[in-house]
């Protein structure tokens, strides 16, 4: 029997799927990198000066405008899984380099990166609590400003694989925090849990993304982010 017999061929149907899979894997590094490298600065990562975290989050003053929401109940809430949103973090701007590193090099001032893009130590501003906190970064965490278990609740049950985890690594929806804060917080929304500083900066965030990803909001949610900045 020849070495052509002896392989078994691949199903059109198999290609197919092994096809769009991939597809939706360069897409997410494609978006990823798109975003990550808005957020990086053009200076030495060796040992951090306070740039590598001087980019600016995006954030908004004013009355929180949440016209553009829908109104809806949660649903879905009992079938939520963390790895529907993916694996973890993904990929990003360097070798070995993932959305978390990015983020944090973006929130953290006066840093120390190993590795071109790993930073292990730095001073964080804490955007929830107001506190600063300087030591190494495993003792932080990178928040999600919408939780991915709210987000679920929200519409994203509805979603693709590839667009659940597009969600889970924008860096517009993610924010470095102290891990006490972000226990407090857990997967509430704003009408359970706020931040006890600038709480208007926050909701206008919140409602940025959801608006972005056509996520609904309870009528309980829409009054919080409304009475945020009052």
């Amino acid at each position: 029997m020849t070495r052509m017999n002896q392989v078994r061929r691949r199903s059109p149907v198999g290609e197919r799927r092994a096809a769009t899979l991939l597809m939706a894997a360069l897409a997410l590094t494609v978006f990823v990198l798109v975003e990550v490298w808005a957020l990086r600065d053009d200076t030495d990562t060796d040992t951090g000066s306070g740039a590598a975290g001087s980019a600016e989050m995006v954030t908004a003053a004013g009355p929180v405008d949440v016209s553009g929401l829908r109104v809806a109940p949660d649903r879905h809430g009992r079938d939520y899984r963390r790895d529907a949103f993916g694996p973890g973090w993904a990929l990003a701007v360097g070798p070995g380099c993932d959305v978390r590193d990015a983020v944090l090099a973006r929130d953290l001032t006066q840093t120390t990166v190993t590795r071109g893009c790993d930073v292990t130590v730095g001073t964080l501003r804490d955007p929830y609590s107001g506190q600063t906190v300087t030591g190494p970064t495993r003792d932080l965490d990178v928040d999600h400003v919408i939780p991915l278990a709210l987000a679920h609740r929200s519409g994203a049950h509805a979603w693709t694989d590839a667009r659940r985890e597009e969600f889970a690594n924008d860096p517009d929806n993610l924010r470095a925090t102290t891990a006490q804060v972000n226990r407090s917080k857990s997967d509430h929304g704003p009408e359970h849990w706020m931040p006890p500083v600038d709480a208007c900066a926050y909701a206008h965030d919140f409602v940025r993304v959801a608006a972005r990803y056509q996520l609904t909001v309870t009528a309980q949610r829409a009054h919080a982010l409304q009475s945020a900045c009052r």
